[in-house]
């Protein structure tokens, strides 16, 4: 058995020489044997993301390159075109050869000598521990901490004094999973693909991106180290999803914090809840999860978090002024807008509709938009207004949009979304709000305050690649969406690899027009995009992607359907 790489802090080839007392036939077989454990992980990953793993034997080795393309996918390493590291052993310009300078460049993986990075070489379980450690970004321990979570194994004397520091640390991040003997590390075996997506997904739960799942053997911790009582706990990092948008009875507020591990952290949400626990679900990483009753109803809600341990308490909090929760009466604002200008009255005005006696024109009472700042290709406005429930209401934006329609989201909110197409340029244009209620409308119109130049943006800044463009249609390697189950009002990110140089669009099949993608790295082309709140629900669409290059066209498929329910 072979060291795969160095690990470029001294793992060197004693890694393997432990596991040479076992005839290599009989390594293998035991290993394919034990991989049952690892099918819940990698149903999990195929279930809550588009990563497909059982289309190969997860009894393979992983290699470098597959262990890569996982990282650039999931931790969004994008790679600098300019700060390009000399690979020999990868043809440069292909997709094979960003992803590695991709993973070079954001320090989790290493050359070999001779500037080769190897990309069929297998991986030691110390070897993807250390680079999920460095992706991590996780922070050094104390030399007592090292001592503490080696004491836990009897085979600690396999890991040599360099590679120490990385077991404390993935313990730490619930990355390590041994199966079947908790207390043997094995951290000379080369890994297969089911032990490498076990601790792919390990660290998504770190990162907060899937939710963990009980390990199918009692996994070792050691007892936390005391702590001095004068120690001031810290919450360093929190997060709120959704933090903008409407989130109706039913619908979940997520709240997690990073924080200082082993204490006891609740969580107050405005006025709704007080106190709720929040579960430190891996070492230092709390969460909790809140559904929206019938009642509940709650406009720019303040989030407070508070953390205790020995008696003392650390409290952060944070306003959302994007977030409506629940049935949210009309809010007591003003519109964002500055009062527009007398409009010319027409010189031989439309006599107004009649009405029954005691109808009334409908109310517009308030108004706002998200992003509140000049609008790039690419860009989504949503203009929300508050008003008399049961009509009808659409906008026009001067006349890059015309008679726009607006969804009733809930009682006395409607909403709207328009989005900055390349050609589409005005200043400060004119927006017409129109309701309209048993046959009576109400018009409100006011100077848009911000500049819209899709001309500027998410178009493709990335320059061509020196080698001339292939013959015949345009290559598209894999296609990835961020999730396959969304609400209106979330993030869609789409993500192709194809061929560099090209120009790239997706579209949900029968629902949504051609939308651009920009190529952030040479073959690499991304798209973000916030679903309307007055879209069309989608049940197991297809997410079809479009990449055109040369005068030719090739599109492909997500290989898995998209659900976007209300």
């Amino acid at each position: 058995m072979r060291c795969s790489w160095p690990l470029a802090l001294g793992l060197c080839w004693t890694l393997g020489w432990s596991s040479l007392s076992l005839p290599a036939w009989s390594q293998g077989v035991e290993q394919q044997a034990s991989l049952a454990w690892a099918d819940a992980y990698v149903a999990a990953l195929e279930r809550q993301t588009d990563l497909v793993l059982t289309q190969e034997p997860l009894s393979a080795t992983l290699t470098r390159l597959e262990l890569a393309q996982w990282l650039t996918e999931f931790f969004g390493y994008v790679p600098n075109p300019n700060q390009v590291q000399e690979i020999r052993d990868l043809e440069p310009n292909t997709p094979d050869y960003w992803t590695a300078q991709a993973v070079l460049q954001a320090g989790a993986m290493r050359l070999y000598e001779g500037n080769e990075f190897r990309p069929q070489g297998d991986l030691t379980h110390l070897e993807a521990l250390a680079i999920l450690v460095r992706a991590l970004q996780l922070p050094a321990p104390n030399q007592d901490d090292i001592e503490r979570w080696m004491a836990l194994y009897t085979d600690a004397a396999e890991v040599p004094e360099v590679g120490r520091a990385f077991v404390a640390m993935a313990g730490e991040a619930g990355l390590l999973v041994n199966v079947p003997d908790p207390a043997r590390l094995r951290p000379n075996r080369v890994l297969s693909r089911a032990e490498g997506a076990v601790l792919l997904h390990q660290a998504l739960v770190y990162r907060g991106q899937l939710p963990p799942l009980p390990a199918p053997v009692a996994q070792l911790r050691p007892s936390p180290a005391p702590v001095a009582k004068t120690v001031q706990p810290e919450i360093l990092q929190t997060r709120i999803t959704p933090e903008s948008g409407v989130v109706p009875p039913g619908g979940t507020l997520t709240v997690e914090a990073q924080a200082t591990p082993n204490g006891r952290a609740t969580v107050d949400i405005g006025s709704l809840v007080q106190g709720l626990p929040m579960q430190e679900v891996q070492p230092g990483y709390y969460r909790a999860v809140y559904t929206l009753g019938p009642q509940d109803s709650a406009l720019s809600p303040d989030i407070r978090i508070q953390l205790s341990l020995n008696g003392r308490e650390t409290r952060v909090q944070r306003r959302l002024p994007q977030l409506a929760l629940g049935n949210v009466a009309p809010p007591p604002v003003e519109s964002v807008f500055p009062p527009p200008s007398p409009l010319p009255q027409p010189a031989t005005p439309e006599p107004a509709p009649l009405a029954p006696v005691g109808n009334r024109y409908p109310r517009i009472e308030a108004i706002r938009l998200d992003p509140q700042r000049d609008l790039v290709e690419g860009d989504i406005l949503t203009i929300a207004i508050w008003g008399d429930s049961g009509g009808i209401a659409q906008f026009d934006l001067g006349n890059l949009a015309l008679n726009q329609p607006m969804r009733e989201v809930r009682p006395h909110h409607y909403e709207g979304t328009y989005v900055v197409a390349p050609t589409h340029q005005a200043s400060n244009p004119v927006l017409r709000i129109v309701l309209t209620k048993d046959g009576l409308s109400q018009e409100h119109r006011e100077i848009f305050p911000f500049a819209i130049d899709g001309s500027k943006g998410t178009r493709s800044t990335i320059q061509p690649v020196s080698a001339p463009v292939a013959a015949g249609l345009p290559r598209i390697f894999n296609v990835t969406t961020n999730s396959t189950n969304l609400r209106m009002g979330e993030i869609l990110k789409v993500t192709m690899r194809g061929d560099p140089g090209g120009r790239a669009a997706f579209r949900i099949v029968g629902v949504t027009p051609e939308v651009e993608m920009r190529e952030v790295a040479p073959g690499l082309y991304e798209t973000q995009q916030q679903l309307p709140f007055n879209m069309q629900p989608v049940n197991n669409g297809l997410v079809e992607v479009i990449l055109e290059r040369g005068g030719q066209r090739a599109t492909q498929t997500s290989p898995s359907p998209i659900t976007i329910a209300p």
